[in-house]
């Protein structure tokens, strides 16, 4: 039988089912997963080692406690309610658009439903996805640099002056939401061309709830981009492999219109826009310039871009 307590330990239940900023730290999906953290610090480490430059306790200081830092800190925070509220509600799923997909190849075509063996589908649609994401992420970040109407927007992830881990998700509200879009229209369009294809017989290869091969390619040294630690995979390996190296090369101001590249670099070389370390001389002059100043607080960080906006519309 009911009793009165019943809403409210339904309504304790609803809270304790809530996500949490920090549920990415066990989510193999999320840069911040744990196991990923932890192999680039022994990577980080490693490096360290060998070259004879042990960090002091100064230094970490200094790094950790920067302006840069303690505003990626807040402004993890801050972005990850404003897309639990705000972003994720307005984006396309990946189901919708499987289906718009599913439903116009079929008014065209006949579905062929190819015989191949359910692991060769499986493959065929991880890589796919995989490919497709990664090409279309390097042209949307491509777009972000070129475009004078997006570029405000993009700048907010570009000014910090020091690289760290959380700086991954120092990304405007706006780029956010365009990033989820094309994931949602990459996903869904592959999605409803492998089901046409093959029946819903669709799976992935995964890692820790991850693509295996971003997993495979990206994850242990990932959140090295977004580092001080220089780690270069050589020269013929990065034509094929961003490095962290490489990233680490696009956040220097002067050279912020190359490395566009998420996983592969293949599309860096292919369209003219790689930058490889070897190419490069003198330390990396991170950030933006003198503009970078403005970007010193949360409310600067989501506001700006709009002050930007503004400004070119009016010279328009």
């Amino acid at each position: 039988m009911p009793t009165e307590t019943d809403p409210m330990l339904a309504q304790l239940a609803q809270l304790q089912s809530l996500p949490t900023p920090f549920e990415g730290l066990f989510d193999g999906r999320e840069r911040l997963f744990w196991l990923y953290l932890l192999g680039s610090a022994l990577i980080a480490l490693v490096l360290m080692l060998a070259a004879g430059n042990w960090p002091s306790r100064a230094r970490i200081r200094a790094y950790w406690l920067s302006r840069d830092a303690r505003l990626d800190a807040l402004y993890f925070l801050v972005a990850w309610g404003l897309r639990t509220a705000l972003i994720i509600p307005l984006v396309l799923s990946v189901q919708t658009v499987a289906v718009w997909v599913l439903h116009a190849l079929n008014a065209t075509f006949e579905p062929p439903f190819l015989a191949w063996a359910y692991r060769d589908i499986v493959l065929a649609y991880t890589l796919a996805l995989f490919l497709l994401s990664d090409f279309t992420r390097y042209w949307l970040h491509r777009l972000m640099h070129r475009s004078r109407w997006l570029w405000p927007f993009h700048r907010v992830h570009h000014a910090a002056k020091v690289l760290t881990p959380l700086l991954v998700y120092r990304i405007h509200p706006l780029e956010s939401l365009l990033f989820a879009l094309r994931h949602a229209a990459v996903a869904g369009a592959v999605t409803g061309v492998f089901i046409f294809l093959f029946g819903a017989r669709l799976d992935l290869f995964t890692i820790f709830g991850e693509n295996l091969f971003i997993v495979a390619l990206f994850a242990f040294t990932a959140n090295l981009r977004h580092s001080h630690v220089r780690l270069s995979y050589g020269r013929w390996l990065e034509h094929i492999l961003v490095s962290p190296a490489q990233h680490q090369i696009h956040h220097d101001r002067r050279h912020l219109n190359t490395n566009f590249g998420s996983c592969l670099a293949l599309w860096d070389w292919m369209f003219g826009t790689l930058k490889l370390p070897l190419e490069t001389q003198g330390a990396p002059d991170y950030g933006i310039g003198p503009r970078g100043t403005r970007y010193s607080s949360v409310s600067a960080l989501l506001l700006e871009p709009f002050r930007d906006l503004g400004r070119l519309i009016r010279r328009s």
